[in-house]
């Protein structure tokens, strides 16, 4: 029996051909559910797929009983975009090494890569960081600038990626609040909404600007930081006509 960890890429129908393939023998199909706002709804993933999945929150996943299952069963965990990029599941495979389970990992595109279609250079960004809900905390936590501000110094791209349950205009206002806080600059932002898939929007402006902009799920943001004139002639063409 094994246990597979399958990246799902970024659109309903991006798996890929050997994936698919390997669903048709499982006893079992699980989705993380958890660190991502999904641009799709289960149904249409499993029509797309054409099989049963069955939602997993972070303690199911974390329980790890999806590899104890895997001693007599084949298991599937399907994660949006890659297997191990954007969220580590590593510590599913270091159990199954240590039971001996056999295990496969499929990878995918992932947030990590679509950035690309920005036009800033991939092997420019520095160090991803994440902005909490300040909603959920008693103070206003900012120690994701400390990550912006160490990429800025090393003329480094900065994405940061978004809790589950944080809006677009709350996110620009934290990060707005953030940088007078921390008394960090922030010239223009990018803003891309469900990458990789057919409603995908690339935006280029202010943060002021960018607030007033109807922004959907999922959604990422990045500082832009000294930029090679490629990169500036790429991320111009994002402005608003």
């Amino acid at each position: 029996m094994t246990f597979y960890l399958i990246g799902l890429g970024l659109e309903k129908d991006s798996i890929t051909v050997a994936a698919l393939e390997i669903l048709k023998t499982c006893d079992k199909i699980y989705l993380e559910n958890y660190t991502v706002n999904f641009p799709y709804e289960l149904t249409e993933l499993e029509n797309s797929l054409k099989t049963s999945i069955t939602k997993l929150n972070r303690d199911g996943v974390e329980s790890e009983y999806t590899v104890e299952e895997a001693k007599s069963k084949d298991i599937a965990l399907l994660v949006y975009g890659d297997a191990l990029s954007a969220t580590t599941h590593m510590h599913l495979i270091i159990k199954c090494k240590k039971l001996g389970i056999p295990f496969r990992i499929f990878h995918n595109t992932s947030i990590l890569t679509a950035v690309a279609e920005t036009g800033l250079q991939i092997y420019k960004f520095g160090k991803t960081t994440s902005m909490p809900n300040w909603k959920e905390h008693i103070n206003k936590p900012t120690s994701f600038m400390k990550i912006i501000k160490e990429n800025l110094q090393i003329n480094a791209h900065t994405l940061i990626l978004t809790d589950i349950d944080l809006n677009f205009k709350d996110s620009i206002s934290q990060l707005i609040e953030s940088s007078k806080l921390e008394k960090i600059v922030l010239e223009k932002t990018i803003a891309i909404s469900n990458a990789g898939t057919k409603n995908q929007l690339i935006l280029f402006d202010t943060l002021e600007n960018l607030k007033e902009k109807d922004i959907k799920m999922p959604f990422c943001l990045i500082i832009p930081s000294k930029l090679h004139f490629i990169e500036e002639e790429a991320i111009e063409s994002l402005k608003e006509k």
